[in-house]
Order: structure tokens, then sequence, then C-alpha cells
């Protein structure tokens, strides 16, 4: 079938250099094509697809069998799998007289277009593959997504986390997606694409462990009463620093709560919370910055400082607990080095997650019985038990 396949490629070498010779209308052979001169070759060859026209199919599959090769191989293997799939692929590109192609317009390069239509067509195939047996489509699921998770992370992680917590961050999105049987990806209705719901979910996963992560900060009370979406614009503004634009706040806010809120709704909100909170970029509780209470008490109004920041004696709680919790984790990542190896993995993957897993998700993550994640996880229970005793013992001895 390979064999076809490279053939196909001999012919399309050939077939665009002429039909690109026709459509720029160049009488010397060595002419390079301009950008211009391919997409109206593109769009013409398009026009000449969906019009029925008799050489038309031929021509398409010749010049495009490469860009589609390219992304089956990508995503699904170059293997005899990834054959199969090719076919199909283009099978599907077929259905209905190339329905799929209508939307083309020339602005974008056909591969550009060819790979967004791929991805979805392909995304239907794994959703379906995923929801009859995810176990066994979960090595697709990974050669399909990870590349976009990657890419995700970079994006909305700081950029000076270093490559460790990168990958760490990787691993997590990974857990949550497995938890609970594949709960999350299997939720998928069928309804949309496929990849942009796993998207989304992942932008969910990594906002929710930004936050985890994140110093804890306590809301004004007016705002803990307020609604979500009041809660999330005084979250974006106040200690994110997002402008008070309201098309910038709705791409802040997409995926942060269960319907993403229309620009309507965010001027009520931001009108709302002008009444009961001011909307200032707090200063983080590690700036330095010095701030005149003479300058502060000008007007002869008194002081009238926002409570959105922690106070000093919280600040000082907050420190003394991450001290607190430093030291146990370095504690605990030193001694575990000690630990048999299944013990050791077993306390990365329950500490990499941010809710409790499910015995039987760790136990498909471990490759061992149900039973023998329950044996672990009474001796690391028991183990950490110790180890607290022993670090609070040593820290009453300090003081």
């Amino acid at each position: 079938m390979w064999s076809r396949i490279r053939s196909v490629y001999r012919l399309a070498a050939l077939e665009v250099n002429r039909n690109k010779s026709l459509a720029e209308g160049t009488a010397s052979s060595n002419a390079q094509p301009t950008a211009s001169s391919t997409r109206e070759f593109e769009r013409s060859l398009v026009k000449a697809l969906l019009s029925g026209e008799a050489s038309a199919a031929r021509r398409f599959l010749d010049y495009t069998s490469a860009t589609l090769w390219s992304i089956v191989a990508k995503l699904e293997g170059d293997g005899a799998d990834g054959e199969a799939v090719f076919l199909d692929l283009v099978n599907v590109l077929k259905a209905d007289d190339y329905a799929r192609l209508k939307g083309f317009d020339g602005r974008a390069r056909l591969s550009t277009y060819l790979l967004l239509i791929a991805r979805d067509i392909l995304g239907a195939r794994l959703a379906t593959r995923f929801s009859a047996a995810p176990h066994d489509a979960w090595s697709s699921f990974v050669r399909f997504f990870e590349a976009d998770i990657r890419n995700r992370i970079a994006q909305l992680l700081p950029r000076n986390i270093g490559n460790a917590a990168r990958e760490d961050a990787y691993q997590e999105v990974c857990l949550k997606l497995i938890e609970n049987d594949f709960h999350r990806v299997r939720a998928f209705g069928g309804r949309g694409s496929f990849t942009g719901y796993v998207m989304t979910i992942v932008d969910r996963i990594l906002i929710d462990l930004i936050r985890r992560d994140a110093p804890r900060r306590r809301l004004p009370t007016a705002v803990a009463r307020a609604t979500p979406l009041d809660q999330a614009l005084y979250v974006a503004v106040v200690w994110d620093g997002c402008p008070m634009d309201v098309d910038r706040l709705m791409a802040v806010l997409r995926g942060r709560l269960e319907r993403d809120p229309d620009a309507g709704e965010v001027s009520e909100s931001l009108a709302r919370l002008a009444g009961i909170a001011r909307l200032e970029r707090a200063p983080s509780p590690q700036s330095s910055d010095v701030i005149s209470l003479d300058v502060l008490g000008e007007d002869g109004g008194g002081l009238s400082l926002a409570d959105a920041s922690p106070t000093p004696e919280d600040c000082m709680l907050l420190a003394e607990e991450e001290r607190s919790r430093a030291a146990l984790v370095t504690a605990v990542k030193a001694a575990a080095a000690d630990l048999p190896t299944d013990e050791r993995l077993y306390l990365q993957i329950v500490f990499a997650a941010t809710d409790p897993l499910p015995a039987r998700d760790i136990a498909a993550a471990m490759g061992l019985p149900v039973a023998e994640v329950y044996r672990l996880k009474q001796r690391t229970h028991k183990w950490l038990k110790a180890m607290a005793v022993k670090l609070e013992k040593n820290s009453g001895m300090l003081v």
C-alpha cells in the first residue's frame, strides 16, 4: 500500500509543476511561483473540484496527498494503521462531493485549511475509539494531543518556571485526564469539535493548577458574597492586572466559568464591582515598594486602603505556612530516596494529583493490580505519619 502512496507522490510532483505553470501563464519551466499565484491556483483547483470537473478529483489528490499523509503520519503514525487512516481520510473528504471544502476561499494556504479539517476528522475518529475502549486508545490520544498540550502549558504557565516544572505540569494534566476511567474525555457528547473539547478541558486543568500553586489571597467580603462572574472579574482585574476592557476580559475568562459570559454580562458585572470594591491592581505581598502614609492622607480624608491584599498578619501566617510546607516537602523528598521503587512511584503519582485519585487509576498508571495499590497506600501513609512526627519533634527542639 505504501508503495502506491509513494507513486502518487511522484505523479503529484509532475502534475503540480504543470498546473502551476498553467496557472501562472509562465513560459519558462524554471520560473518560481509566487504566493499569490499559488493561492490562485489552489482556488481554481478547489473550484473545479466542487463544480464536478472530470479531472479535478485526480489533480486535487495528486496535489494534496503529501500534505494529507504528513498530517496522518504525525497524528496516527506511518505504519499500516496510518495507511488505513489515510485512505479513510480521503474517503471522508470525498463525501458529499467534497462538501467540507466549500468553505475554502484561498485566503489561507490549502495545506493549512486541510490541516484544520483533517484534525477534526481524525479527532472525531479518535473520539469514537476512545468512547469504546479508552485504555486501548490512550496511546493514540497522547500522540494526537501531546504537542498541543505542551504548547498550551508554555502559553499559560510563567515563562521562568523551567523545563522540569513544565514536565510536571504535563504529567498532572495527563493524570487528570486519566482520572475516574477517563470520565472528562468520555463526557464528550459528539457536538462540535472533539479537539476543541479536549483543549478546553486542558485549559481548565491548567487554570486550576495555576490557582493551586499561586500564593493564596482572600477576596474582600463583599466580593466573596458576589456572583462567580463578579469574583472572576475581580481576580482578573485586581490580582492579575488585566485592563478593564470588556473584550480582553472576555478572552481572559474564557473557560474559567461554566458558561463564557457575553459582553453585556461583563459590563454589568464591572458596574456591580465598582460599587462594592476598588478595581485597582493590588500590590503583591512580596512587593518592597515604600508607600508614603503622608501622601495617602494628603486630602485630609484619612487613609483609604483597599482590602484585597493580605494584611501583614496574613502575610506572616502565609510565610510561616509556606516555610512549614517547604520543610515537609524537602524532608519527604530526601527520605523518599531510600524507599522501595514502587512506594516512591506511588507517592509521586499521589502528590502530582490536585484531587485524590481512585485506586484503579493509580493501578492503571503503575501497571499494578488494584489490591497492590491499596497495600502501597497503607505502607506509604504509615511512613508519612512517621515523617510528620519526626519533623514536628525536630522543629520543637529548634524552638
